[in-house]
């Protein structure tokens, strides 16, 4: 096939290509063009054969060459993103976090490296650069590209497949070694907010299981109160999350979704916070005054601040602690099963009576929490 049937480049400066080709579209033929940088004219050419044969040939004659980590991401997996951010099956911190990481760690090793071109000793010394969670998402990203390109047919693509030893989180000379607060603590923590700004954020996270933001997007009027054995209990319908960039976002993932139950007596607590906003005329359990939470960055904060001022006299744990704690408490101290725990943190289900049968209400999470603290 002669080079002009695929389509046309323009030289338009020292490494840097113009390619125009066309294409159809179900209807109609479309003209496509795009600049190509960094980019030489063999690349260049290589890259208007592999869209010819993308749009003119049949699955089972196409020989798709292998692209670059930076075509996979430009082509097929960032659009792929961007539509997952619009559906509302992806957060917007999560697409932050990934074209982040992209930017910051993958692109600037692997952009112009062909992805049948990586050997496994080296990714693994890239590996080893990172901290644990950085090197967690790193990878998440490669993995991503990687599938992308086997869906469209790139075949070659080994060193993936290889089993690498991720980075482990460095403990601090400080570390007690408990990761998490004791029911004691916690009890004791929210005795010592009372009062305070993040009272009602902490009593979620603390006493419901929340995550910060989940927490920090509590509306007055989302949460309610139900009698069950002669209990009251604070019912808060989680449905969004207020991100670090200051607005509401859609929840993790699906099964974020779920009411947080908040047993006596600090669901009494909550009604009188409740109680506050209302009169105050605020609309959130964390408002700052405006109609609006606080800010993530600044809850975080004040977390912190209590400690350094003496207001809580216990050993620092950062605020996402509060969660881990939630959940040791429900499995070691109430004996609740940790299928059922999963469901009450929201976390998607990895087995099929998870995901396709097990569909628990508020009454339900109720009845659970009250047999846990109260023995009924």
């Amino acid at each position: 096939m002669p080079r002009s049937s695929w389509g046309t480049k323009t030289k338009i400066d020292k490494n840097k290509w113009r390619i125009r080709w066309c294409e159809w579209d179900g209807l109609n033929r479309v003209r496509r063009s795009k600049t190509l940088y960094p980019c030489t004219s063999r690349e260049a050419d290589d890259e208007l054969r592999r869209l010819w044969q993308l749009h003119h040939l049949p699955p089972n004659e196409r020989v798709v060459p292998c692209p670059t980590f930076a075509q996979c991401w430009d082509e097929w997996y960032f659009p792929q993103l961007e539509k997952q951010l619009e559906t509302g099956d992806m957060s917007r911190s999560t697409f932050v976090n990934y074209r982040s990481a992209w930017r910051s760690k993958v692109s600037p090793k692997w952009a112009n490296v062909a992805m049948n071109k990586v050997r496994v000793e080296e990714y693994q010394r890239w590996l080893d650069k990172f901290t644990a969670a950085q090197a967690h998402v790193s990878h998440i990203i490669i993995l991503n590209l990687v599938n992308c390109a086997r869906l469209h047919d790139v075949d070659g693509i080994s060193f993936i497949d290889a089993k690498y030893k991720m980075p482990r989180e460095k403990k601090s000379s400080g570390d007690s070694g408990l990761e998490v607060y004791t029911v004691a603590e916690i009890d004791s923590i929210l005795e010592s907010l009372r009062g305070s700004r993040i009272e009602g954020v902490v009593i979620l996270m603390a006493k419901g299981s929340c995550r910060v933001g989940e927490a920090a997007a509590a509306a007055v009027k989302d949460i309610t109160f139900d009698e069950y054995n002669g209990r009251t209990y604070a019912v808060y319908d989680l449905y969004h999350q207020y991100s670090q960039h200051n607005s509401f976002e859609p929840l993790k993932t699906a099964e974020s979704r779920r009411a947080i139950i908040i047993p006596p007596p600090w669901s009494l607590r909550l009604a009188e916070i409740a109680k506050q906003r209302t009169e105050d005329q605020e609309l959130y359990i964390c408002d700052k005054g405006t109609g609006m939470p606080i800010d993530r960055k600044r809850i975080t904060g004040e977390w912190l601040s209590y400690y350094r001022n003496g207001t809580i006299d216990l050993r620092y744990l950062t605020m996402t602690k509060l969660r881990n704690s939630w959940a040791t408490a429900m499995l070691w101290k109430y004996g609740i099963p940790a299928q059922m725990v999963d469901k009450m943190m929201g976390h998607a289900a990895k087995n099929i009576l998870g995901k396709h049968y097990d569909r628990p209400d508020k009454e339900l999470f109720i009845e659970t929490v009250d047999k846990a603290y109260f023995g009924n």
